[in-house]
């Protein structure tokens, strides 16, 4: 797929992994919705930093009718159809895999809604658009945690591990439209600081633990966009 001119969606496109693939799509002349929830100010930023047409769209993509409302603000402002929607928007809640007390039952909600069935409704979304053009992809962000079955907590990993299958599920549902997944481990980004305890974080950025570059996902996220050949793909980078 010719990436230039298109529109795209990114989800929790404000900050870290989310900001440097609206950057990598602005580069190579896609027309951006930078969706953020509650990083107004970095996602603004962000639009501000493109060299193409972009706008910052607030939706929590946990609301259904937030999500649909986007998809038709991004096609007015940005006119044309969504082609591209990369899923990149996730939540988690820090707990070893072994305390079984300290995850709430609000957590197992708030995170697979946000993380799992969040993924779910933007496809929905854009997706009979899609259909109905004969093309489009999307590259949704899920974590090695789904081949290590380790992570910053369970229901962090089993929404991420629910992230893979519904990639390869809609990749054979879908059709022609391509489905994919990049499943990245361990980034600096601001998620460390917003969902990682303090000495967590900091061995990480020592380098004690390995850490993937930021800008090596979303390369990897713009060539899935771009590769007619690919679907239904899950993409592991780790170190």
């Amino acid at each position: 797929m010719d990436l230039q001119g298109r529109v795209a969606i990114v989800t929790g496109g404000g900050t870290g992994l989310g900001a440097e693939i609206c950057r990598y799509l602005a580069a190579a002349g896609v027309r951006v919705a930078v969706n953020y929830s509650r990083s107004e100010s970095e996602a603004q930023a962000v639009v501000a930093s493109l060299p193409t047409k972009a706008i910052a769209l607030r939706a929590d993509v946990s609301d259904d009718a937030a999500v649909r409302a986007m998809v038709l603000e991004a096609e007015g402002i940005l006119d044309g159809p969504v082609d591209l929607l990369v899923n990149n928007a996730g939540v988690t809640t820090y707990a070893p895999a072994a305390d079984l007390d300290t995850i709430t039952d609000e957590d197992w909600a708030h995170i697979l809604d946000v993380n799992l069935v969040g993924t779910w409704r933007c496809i929905r979304a854009v997706a009979r658009g899609m259909r109905d053009r004969g093309a489009g992809a999307i590259v949704n962000v899920a974590s090695d945690a789904i081949v290590f079955l380790e992570g910053s907590s369970i229901p962090y990993v089993v929404s991420k591990v629910g992230v893979a299958a519904l990639t390869r599920m809609l990749a054979a549902a879908i059709t022609p439209v391509r489905v994919n997944a990049v499943a990245p481990g361990w980034m600096d980004t601001p998620w460390l600081d917003r969902y990682v305890p303090d000495d967590v974080a900091a061995a990480l950025r020592r380098g004690d633990e390995p850490v993937v570059a930021v800008d090596a996902v979303a390369r990897e996220v713009l060539r899935l966009l771009a590769d007619d050949d690919a679907t239904g793909q899950v993409v592991q980078l780790s170190e």
